[in-house]
């Protein structure tokens, strides 16, 4: 399984990436929503982990684009924001979760749970 890593602050990628390292057997990092729809398109991974407020390209805009691209995309959304409205702009882009930064443990649940 391959996963691809999207958030603008380096520090957040690298954590996320060393975090689900073993898990999969090929990471990419992208710092905005631009880069993320290319590398998807390029290497199709098995999941996204996607942070929404970006610059360039935010990850409810890049979402939608890979779900064009792949309707059967799993995208997770990685936010600190937890309201109702981000919630719903998640799920109407084509959202598979979304998991505040938090409590990142949930994602493993998350993809285990679905694998």
């Amino acid at each position: 399984m391959n996963l691809l890593v999207v958030d603008d602050f380096v520090e957040i990628r690298q954590m996320l990436t060393s975090m689900f390292s073993g898990m999969f057997d090929k990471t990419y990092e992208a710092a905005d929503g631009n880069h993320a729809v290319e590398l998807y398109k390029k290497h199709k991974p098995d999941w996204v982990l996607m942070d929404i407020k970006m610059e360039n390209m935010d990850g409810i805009t890049a979402t939608k684009m890979i779900k064009e691209f792949d309707e059967f995309a799993k995208v997770i959304m990685v936010t600190l924001y937890k309201d109702d409205e981000t919630k719903t702009e998640a799920k109407k882009a084509g959202a598979f979760g979304l998991v505040s930064k938090d409590d990142l443990s949930k994602i493993s649940d998350l993809i285990f749970e679905n694998i």
